[in-house]
Parts: structure tokens; sequence; C-alpha cells
């Protein structure tokens, strides 16, 4: 039970958080080799790995699970959000004003299921 309160208070915490700071497609794009974008997604996967920590030791099944001693880099997560963004099946003008968040979180789960490690 404890952990579903942590997990929805993270849930909230975004989504507050979003209204006053997220990251587009087309920001992502055009800004990608910026500290700006290299600041926010360090950001973003340091709180969803923090998030999925959270769900691993409360014995709660994580989201997704990283192989024995992989360390990704900043450009590792940018290559996997312009993995993620291809995957997206809108049109190009509705992909342009998605968030980058879910496509990350979304490509994490598929690239690093848990399970298979």
């Amino acid at each position: 039970m404890k952990i579903i309160h942590i997990f929805s208070g993270l849930l909230m915490l975004l989504a507050s958080q979003a209204a006053f700071s997220s990251m587009t497609v087309s920001n992502f794009e055009n800004k990608s080799k910026t500290q700006s974008v290299d600041t926010y997604v360090l950001g973003l996967a340091s709180g969803l790995n923090a998030a999925n920590n959270a769900l691993a030791s409360n014995e709660s099944t994580p989201l997704f699970c990283f192989p024995p001693f992989l360390k990704l880099s900043i450009a590792n997560y940018k290559e996997i959000i312009t993995l993620g963004i291809k995957d997206v099946s809108t049109n190009k003008l509705e992909r342009q004003s998605l968030d980058i968040d879910p496509i990350l979180l979304k490509k994490l789960i598929e690239l690093y299921p848990c399970g298979y490690n």
C-alpha cells in the first residue's frame, strides 16, 4: 500500500511540474545539441530511474530493468528518445507537439523489460 502512495505522489509531482517545465519533440529536435536539452534529459532520466528504484525497493515490479553493469549516458538517453519519436504513429505535426517524457518511459520499458536480464 505504501508503494502505491509513493508512486501516486511521484506521478502527481510529475504532473504538476509538467505545466511549468516540459519538452516537446519539436524543442528536443531543434535544440538537441544545447546544454538545456542535456540538462532536461538528465533530470528526466534521473526522475524515471528514481521512481523505478522506489518500485523495486518496495518489492513492486519495476517498470524497466537495465542489464547488470549498464551505465547509460545522456547521449544514450537522447538516442533512446530519438528511437521512441520514430515509433510514434501520429502525423508529423501532431508528433512535434508531444512531450518527450512518456516517449522515453515507453521506450525504456520496451528496450529493458524485466525478467529477461
